[in-house]
């Protein structure tokens, strides 16, 4: 009988491990519906393409957030991902009082549903 509680509860945990670790993870190439290259990223790491390539600095999967830097100064960047690989962000104050844009990633159901060529 313990062996199998002890059986149980081990399986329980893995599950939950396996759950927490899976993330939705933000690598990828993402393009505005004119399929223009707006993000890239890869880690906790990238480029921001609005007007120049902006560095990403740092990507926070867990508050959804990334930074990046622009003239000297670092922006938060609040996303949201969906399942189907669109992707929202709101940019803040980086050149006008707030900057929302929806992105599709490369390949991605949403992608192929919304890019205009």
């Amino acid at each position: 009988m313990k062996k199998l509680l002890s059986l149980l509860l081990l399986g329980i945990a893995t599950i939950f491990l396996i759950s927490c670790s899976k993330q939705n993870t933000l690598d990828g190439e993402y393009y505005n519906q004119y399929d223009y290259l707006v993000l890239e990223i890869k880690g906790n790491q990238g480029t921001y393409h609005e007007n120049h390539n902006h560095p990403i600095t740092n990507v926070d999967s867990q508050n959804k957030t990334f930074t990046f830097s622009a003239s000297g100064r670092e922006y938060v960047a609040t996303y949201d991902i969906k399942k189907d690989g669109t992707l929202t962000f709101d940019t803040g104050n980086f050149l006008t009082g707030g900057n929302k844009q929806t992105v599709y990633k490369k390949n991605s159901e949403a992608y192929k549903k919304n890019i205009k060529k």
